[in-house]
């Protein structure tokens, strides 16, 4: 058990740095790791489910400048792996692990930002070496930042699995019969909303389409 949870501790780490640290090869977008954490824990039509929802709901949850919104990586790998790991195949357990990892990916936003200023002394100590005719520091300095992230990430990602799913886990266990009868219709409902949260989010896009003129 522990060593399944340091493995996925370890791997949610590698998508989180997908999002800003490093790479953006998108793996790190609920359509992607939903699928992938939700086969690694033994319920990969969950992990679509999960991703699907969550991709179409922060569609355009995007880190853009100095924006930093929810990690929606983080909704997506803690709701398919705490429904995996304590209540597989209840659907009403996975909207239950939803709502709860909503507020984790929040306190994960506000551990990102202390890093991106923790980040900034990396930045002053290249600087202070590039004067110095120290280019090195540049290299040292950009994996520095990257493994910095990637150990907090991995240490969230730990103690939101293994603490986190407990809470989660006892949480679920104490919601009255109403309460899961509703969360499992919201299990199908949910992606209608997000199908209109898409329209929504993109009902002022402009799209070109090339005419070709009539000579």
């Amino acid at each position: 058990m522990i060593e399944n949870i340091l493995v996925l501790s370890f791997l949610a780490a590698l998508c989180s740095c997908d999002v800003t640290a490093f790479g953006q090869f998108m793996i790190s977008r609920p359509i992607f790791c939903g699928p992938v954490f939700g086969f690694l824990t033994g319920d990969i039509n969950c992990g679509i489910w999960i991703g699907m929802i969550v991709e179409m709901i922060w569609v355009n949850s995007i880190p853009l400048g100095v924006a930093v919104p929810i990690d929606v990586s983080v909704v997506t790998i803690l709701s398919t792996v705490w429904t995996c790991n304590y209540f597989i195949g209840k659907q009403e357990a996975a909207i239950c692990a939803l709502i709860l990892a909503v507020p984790m990916s929040c306190l994960h936003r506000e551990i990102d930002i202390f890093g991106r200023n923790a980040n900034i002394k990396i930045m002053y100590w290249i600087e202070k070496g590039i004067e110095k005719n120290q280019q090195w520091r540049i290299n040292v300095g950009i994996a520095a930042g990257i493994l910095f992230f990637l150990l907090r990430s991995f240490v969230f990602y730990l103690a939101a699995i293994y603490v986190g799913g407990k809470v989660y886990a006892g949480v679920y266990l104490q919601i009255p019969a109403v309460g899961l009868s509703a969360f499992s219709k919201a299990w199908f409902l949910l992606p209608i909303a997000g199908f209109g949260a898409v329209i929504y989010n993109f009902k002022n896009t402009l799209i070109a389409f090339s005419n070709s003129k009539k000579q």
